[in-house]
């Protein structure tokens, strides 16, 4: 496998890698579907939350030993064009494409419902103007262009402050609610608020698990800035395990929080949650801190909301910018403008995705079930992926998952499992999965595919490795005759097989004007003897044939 690129260009060390998980998964995802976690799962939604991020660090572990044994920047895309044919790699990154879009589809319905509940609180009177079907799809969009022109005009995608007010938020919540707990000091609350447990049984736990996976997706953008990380093999895989941990630290005491001093009295988290599935943190904020809480959690939403579809539109772009630079997309998507440097075709063709994927999806539900559906795909390709690379790699250093096969077993099974409940429960979801496969499908076949295949196999020319990546048992057949040119010949022929898998067929045949067998047998030996050795000395795993041609006058006796 590739050795990891000079560390004169790598300057992110293991924390500022670990902020760029966090970064991406803390925020949005928690703010947007908690409420459609309680509504589905009752307090269940604890469970749901725990099995999601137990799923999302079995893939972490995938992704942590593909990016330690290929340290470039790229993430899945990169990971699959390393060990399955071009078509697999291109439907790969067609499906992680539409993930960051549909992601961003979702953050940007959550920006229009903290918009809107901020609206409403303002200005109550107006609340039936701002009720339409229409309404949050629109603001959606709107914030979709402004952030795309925002990426057209610069490259820069940073929000460092914005992260460390989102920490600060939950911090506040998270401590604020428990001080209002033990204030009360009434242990009935903790048996109020669990009970019942799971109203809903086992299916709503699974339901819930299936709408808000989304809201642990973010560590997989630390293996896609792998090639600019400090001792990627050590740093990127304990960087995603970080991350999700904070992560889960963060969510699972907020959403007890919620539980135990945010639902009215009286109330059940599930019949309280209906309704109001966009703002159940901030409804709850505003019961145990008053105004104050409401108003945090309301800019933090925004903030976050905000921050999280910029990056997704960011990482939508530059992976279609990329898979146009190997032809998989057509190759205008690589054009970066000559003012700005930035890919104005990926954005401006990723920003019209966005929008009618908007007008498909007008609630954060849907969206939250269609992300949370197409990142459990990919997911599921990124652990076959790095079964795939195990199997047929030769790296023995560096970081590699514990227990395999059974971890990225477990983690391909879970995904595929949950991605299929997804997909029968929530139709809607499945259906624009299916159709953009089909999209996908039809252009590659009828548009991309050719241009596709002949770049990849130069690639394949340029780095023989990729062949035993793939799988693949190359034969170079190479015929020799001249004793004296059988060594260069071999050699050559070392250099096009492809490392430790390539074969060598060494070819001799008997001339059609040989008379004498005696010497022409000897010859033949001779030449094969040489070519043999000279195979062996470097290390081609080489084997002979030897032929008469059909009308050999010196074998027609």
């Amino acid at each position: 496998m590739q050795t990891e690129t000079s560390s004169n260009h790598k300057g992110m060390s293991l924390f500022a890698a670990t902020m760029v998980g966090v970064g991406a998964i803390v925020g949005g995802g928690i703010l947007a579907l908690s409420g459609v976690a309680f509504a589905t799962a009752g307090a269940g939604a604890l469970v749901a939350f725990a099995a999601n991020g137990l799923i999302a660090a079995l893939t972490a572990l995938s992704f942590a030993e593909l990016a330690a044994a290929f340290p470039q920047s790229g993430g899945t895309y990169t990971f699959a064009k390393k060990v399955v044919p071009v078509g697999t790699a291109f439907a790969v990154g067609w499906i992680v494409y539409f993930a960051s879009v549909v992601a961003g589809v979702l953050y940007g319905l959550g920006f229009a419902a903290f918009t809107l509940a901020i609206l409403q609180a303002l200005m109550p009177e107006a609340s039936a103007l701002l009720a339409g079907r229409w309404t949050m799809p629109l603001m959606a969009m709107a914030i979709t262009l402004l952030l795309s022109w925002r990426l057209y005009r610069s490259a820069d995608s940073s929000g460092s402050l914005i992260n460390i007010i989102k920490l600060g938020v939950f911090a506040v919540l998270i401590f604020g609610g428990a001080a209002v707990f033990f204030q009360r000091g009434d242990a009935g609350d903790l048996e109020r608020a669990f009970s019942p447990f799971l109203p809903f049984g086992l299916q709503g736990v699974v339901t819930a698990m299936g709408y808000t996976f989304i809201a642990l997706q973010g560590f997989d953008l630390i293996a896609s800035v792998a090639g600019e990380v400090k001792n990627a093999s050590r740093n990127v895989p304990r960087a995603m395990l970080i991350s999700l941990g904070i992560a889960i630290a963060i969510y699972i005491p907020l959403l007890t929080v919620v539980l135990v001093v945010g639902v009215p009295e009286g109330e059940s988290v599930a019949s309280w949650a209906q309704g109001r599935e966009e703002t159940v943190i901030a409804d709850a904020a505003g019961r145990f801190l008053g105004p104050f809480g409401f108003w945090l959690v309301m800019l933090a939403g925004l903030l976050s909301m905000l921050s999280a579809l910029g990056a997704n539109l960011f990482a939508a772009s530059r992976l279609a910018q990329a898979m146009a630079r190997d032809r998989a997309l057509p190759r205008s998507w690589q054009t970066n403008d000559a003012r700005t440097g930035t890919p104005r075709n990926a954005i401006l063709i990723t920003a019209a995705v966005t929008l009618a994927i908007l007008a498909l999806l007008g609630d954060v539900s849907s969206a939250g079930a269609a992300a949370s559906l197409i990142f459990l795909i990919s997911f599921a390709l990124v652990n076959l992926i790095c079964l795939l690379a195990r199997r047929r790699g030769r790296r023995k250093s560096g970081f590699r998952i514990p227990f395999y096969p059974w971890l990225p077993l477990t983690g391909l099974l879970a995904c595929t499992s949950l991605a299929i409940f997804q997909g029968i429960a929530v139709p809607v979801a499945g259906a624009i999965t299916a159709g953009w496969l089909l999209i996908g499908g039809f252009f590659y076949a009828f548009k991309l595919g050719q241009n596709a295949r002949v770049f990849d196999a130069a690639s394949e020319a340029a780095d023989p490795e990729l062949l035993a990546l793939r799988g693949r048992n190359p034969l170079v057949l190479v015929p020799v005759a001249n004793p004296a040119s059988a060594e260069a010949l071999a050699g050559l022929a070392s250099r096009l097989a492809s490392p430790h898998r390539g074969r060598v067929m060494l070819l001799n045949v008997i001339r059609r004007d040989q008379t004498n067998c005696d010497f022409a047998l000897d010859s033949m030996a001779q030449v094969m003897r040489q070519s043999m050795a000279s195979a062996m000395q470097a290390g081609v795993n080489a084997q002979a044939l030897a032929t008469l041609s059909a009308a050999t006058a010196c074998c027609s006796g």
